[in-house]
């Protein structure tokens, strides 16, 4: 019933063809999805088969990607680590992110030189499931922040005023979460609304916003931008390659449903909006340098927006027996707009602190 063959492989561009070592990457990381992640989406596994499933996704050893080289790491650069992480969402995305939920807040500390400020020394702990980094997305003024987090009791990054510039800083999360506006993901994810920013209890030694070379502020929130795009973009890349394999399965009217005009029609549109989303992902990943803010907030704007509709597509493609028997795009339809909405929210403090960063600089100089 589902393609095997990638739905952006024919239409990336030659100039941007993937290097051996990248090909290799993302294949281990497609196979271990495939066999481990996939099958999730029918049904939820058990307290041993998912802690078995965390222990092998350990074994790919991003960890070792992600850390520098001077630490016996990689260095993997964000284009590299987006590709694995689209990978991920072959199976349900909060399982995806339960498992790559610290690599953003890695990648952010490994630019930063400031991994050894995390209370755990072995980095490792941070993606096999012993610990994680939550994500703190702020407000446009920092007065509080939504936190996407999986332990109780995780350091969380985070963004505080300091007079009045922003900065990046490192907190502990509650032991309990006691307040109204926690929601549950899945997974044992959790998105929590904290109407007053956390007490930074673990200050991180970044320089603030305006003050000199890249941003922490602008580039934690660009790290996090590209995470969870590569989230979405692997989600929708996996649902059209199952309603090609869906719509050539089924027929009506005794032909399959790819032969009839209106379907094909709107395959095409899903197909190109799951390219779009992958090249925009990439081109923003791969750019060096400092944040351009404008890139990154128009990739997370348009990546959201399209993810939500194509998701919708993908359950109307299907019909209501679809949504009834559990297929794919039920799945993923009740979890997209969770990952969509914590987008829109780092997009909007991107173009906030952007714009004060942009005002800082040009107050500076003169």
């Amino acid at each position: 019933m589902r393609s095997r063959e990638s739905v952006t492989g024919n239409l990336t561009p030659a100039s941007w063809a993937l290097s051996d070592d990248q090909t290799r990457l993302r294949m281990v990381a497609r196979d271990f999805a495939r066999e481990r992640l996939e099958p999730l989406l029918a049904s939820a596994p058990g307290a041993a088969a998912w802690e078995k499933t965390v222990t092998l996704a350990a074994t790919l050893d991003l960890t070792t990607m992600i850390l520098p080289e001077r630490l016996g790491g990689l260095g993997m650069s964000r284009h590299d680590l987006a590709l694995v992480v689209e990978q991920f969402a072959a199976g349900p995305l909060e399982r995806a992110a339960a498992l790559t939920l610290s690599s953003a807040a890695l990648m952010t500390l490994r630019e930063c030189d400031a991994l050894e400020r995390l209370p755990d020394p072995d980095i490792g702990h941070y993606l096999d499931g012993t610990s994680s980094i939550a994500l703190g997305i702020p407000d446009a003024d920092a007065s509080g922040l939504y936190v996407l987090r999986q332990h109780c009791g995780s350091p969380a990054m985070m963004v505080r005023m300091e007079g009045e510039r922003p900065r990046l800083a490192l907190t502990t999360l509650p032991q309990e979460w006691t307040g109204p506006g926690s929601m549950a993901v899945g997974a044992g994810l959790f998105i929590e609304r904290h109407c007053a920013a956390l007490p930074d209890n673990m200050p991180l030694p970044l320089a603030p916003a305006g003050a000199g070379g890249d941003d922490p502020v602008q580039h934690w929130l660009a790290d996090t931008a590209i995470y969870l795009a590569a989230l979405l973009s692997g989600a929708i890349q996996q649902g059209v390659n199952f309603a090609l394999g869906y719509c050539t399965s089924r027929q009506a009217f005794r032909k399959p449903l790819t032969a009839h005009e209106l379907v094909a029609a709107r395959l095409a549109d899903m197909m190109m909006s799951a390219n779009t989303i992958h090249l925009f992902l990439r081109s923003v990943a791969a750019q060096d340098g400092p944040v351009r803010i404008a890139a990154v907030s128009g990739m997370a704007r348009h990546v959201a927006t399209e993810a939500m509709d194509v998701v919708r597509e993908l359950v109307q493609l299907c019909g209501g027996h679809g949504y009834v028997e559990g297929l794919p795009p039920a799945a993923r339809l009740q979890t997209v707009h969770w990952f969509a909405m914590l987008l829109v929210k780092v997009d909007a403090a991107l173009r906030a602190f952007g714009a004060f960063s942009t005002f800082s600089a040009s107050t500076a100089s003169a």
